[in-house]
């Protein structure tokens, strides 16, 4: 498995911290259902969509369960 650091761009990182403040504390489960129906909700930013995209397609699904935004990348 890749490791974070090494493989999460600085902007796949911003999109997920956008999507988290849009979303409150379940963001993780809108963005699962985001990632199974390809419908991002209220999103007008069809490039953060398309990151979210990219994280789903290189990670897969199941890496966002253990993932945390509390000490990812700069701002963390």
């Amino acid at each position: 498995m890749a490791t974070l650091m090494t493989e999460l761009t600085a902007e796949q990182l911003a999109a997920l911290r956008t999507f988290a403040n849009q979303h409150g504390r379940t963001w993780k489960a809108v963005l699962r259902d985001a990632w199974f129906s390809g419908n991002y909700p209220h999103s007008a930013d069809e490039n953060s969509d398309a990151l979210l995209q990219q994280v789903r397609n290189t990670f897969g699904p199941g890496w966002l369960v253990s993932f945390r935004l509390k000490g990812a990348g700069p701002q963390g």
